[in-house]
């Protein structure tokens, strides 16, 4: 075994779940202890984040992102194992990089973008034992050369593997059904030419009527399936009425694009279900092939606007109620910002700036009824008059000015507590 592995520890304070990395993070964390397990998460949230920094394409959604990163925090673990000396393999192949290998390929990625993913997130997995052996081995000369043959070995197989996995599934996807009405619905949504009854011939969905699109996806360890997105689709679809045509389209392996076409344009009938373990975004109702895009559209946005939720809490949300929401947090660095110039100190993390915000935003959806407000909280009336003010004098806004702006940059810190702005 290599002791120095057993220094390896996090920057920082890393408050990630380590009870569910698989056989190499239960090795570790027994040989190696905690600290060791939570550095493999952190770097493999880093491989991940690089990746998708250069290949945008690769993260450009949560659950992308997600399955990226449960493939790299499983291929850092493995390497850490080998390393270490605590496994007699020398193949960073798992299950989770088979499948993200052949999620690319469903996705209509290409080779070229596998084949640079794997060079970027080996750069940063061998800066990252490189610097940890250079930091921690009594001999540090010794074990960065063996480490490094030991990677140069190890990722030449790798990249044979994951190559074959892509190549695999991409010509299995390239003959299902489900690929060609992928890419019909892909040129649909561009904006290209096509033949309508072509389309709905493979689609078989008319593209004529009033269309609700859903975005479906999980987090790929749950183990959920398909078939649980689709069915969590027809659940939320009958919310507005009966569907009399249903198009459920996987895309990759943890989401899918779904629409339901609903005969009446009227607005939702119940309250949308929390579906378990699931996140779906819900666009508007909207007619015609225009309402199809415009209707997928709106739930692009609020899938993009769940994932800035730190929590990442399974839910159903919609476009109808979140709308605005959508529309001033489309740029998150910007909403930042326009939080930190509008609210100030009054943004920041402390218990008592969020009580202050807590009763400046009830105030002022109350129309500025200190009574409503005092029976909300339960609290006095010069309580809320005393909150009101401190708030006020904290983000500095001038008395008698319009409160736009300012409930504006409430309802964004809300929904995103990390407001810092984005340097």
């Amino acid at each position: 075994m290599a002791p120095w592995a057993r220094k390896l520890s996090p920057e920082g304070y890393v408050t990630a779940d380590i009870d569910d990395l698989g056989d190499d993070g239960a090795v570790v964390r027994a040989e190696l202890g905690d600290d060791v397990a939570r550095w493999a998460v952190q770097v493999g949230t880093r491989i991940a984040t690089r990746i998708t920094r250069e290949i945008p394409v690769l993260g450009d959604t949560t659950p992308h992102f997600d399955a990226l990163r449960v493939a790299t925090t499983s291929t850092t673990l493995r390497a850490l194992t080998m390393v270490a000396g605590l496994s007699t393999s020398s193949s960073l192949s798992s299950p989770e990089e088979t499948e993200i290998s052949a999620d690319f390929a469903r996705r209509g990625l290409a080779l070229s973008d596998l084949l640079r993913s794997i060079r970027v997130g080996y750069a940063v997995l061998a800066a990252a034992l490189l610097d940890g052996a250079a930091e921690h081995a009594t001999d540090p000369s010794a074990e960065l050369r063996r480490v490094s043959v030991l990677l140069f070995e190890a990722m030449d197989e790798f990249t044979t593997e994951a190559t074959t996995s892509f190549i695999r599934a991409r010509d299995s996807w390239a003959a299902s059904v489900s690929a060609a009405r992928l890419e019909m619905v892909q040129r649909i949504l561009d904006g290209q030419p096509i033949a309508p009854e072509q389309a709905e011939a493979l689609l078989a969905y008319p593209l004529a009527g009033n269309h609700l699109a859903f975005i479906a996806w999980t987090d790929p360890r749950l183990g959920l399936t398909e078939r649980d997105l689709r069915a969590t689709v027809e659940e939320l679809a009958a919310c507005w009425g009966t569907p009399t045509h249903e198009l459920v389209i996987p895309v990759g392996a943890h989401t899918v694009w779904a629409w339901a076409r609903i005969n009446t344009p009227h607005a939702r009938r119940r309250p949308l279900p929390h579906p378990e373990g699931l996140h779906v975004a819900v666009g508007q109702l909207d007619s015609g092939p225009e309402g199809f895009v415009r209707s997928h559209r709106e739930a692009r946005s609020i899938e993009l606007l769940l994932g800035l939720r730190p929590d990442g809490t399974p839910d159903a949300a919609t476009h109808a109620d979140l709308d605005l929401h959508a529309l001033v947090l489309a740029d998150p660095p910007a909403a930042k910002r326009f939080v930190a110039r509008h609210l100030g100190p009054l943004a920041d993390d402390e218990a008592r700036m969020s009580e202050l915000r807590t009763t400046l935003s009830h105030y002022l959806d109350a129309d500025r009824s200190i009574s409503t407000v005092a029976a909300q909280e339960n609290i006095s009336r010069n309580t809320v008059t005393y909150r009101v003010q401190q708030a006020l004098n904290a983000c500095g806004h001038p008395a008698g000015e319009p409160t736009t702006r300012l409930r504006v940059a409430l309802m964004i810190r809300e929904w995103i507590p990390d407001s810092s702005p984005d340097r």
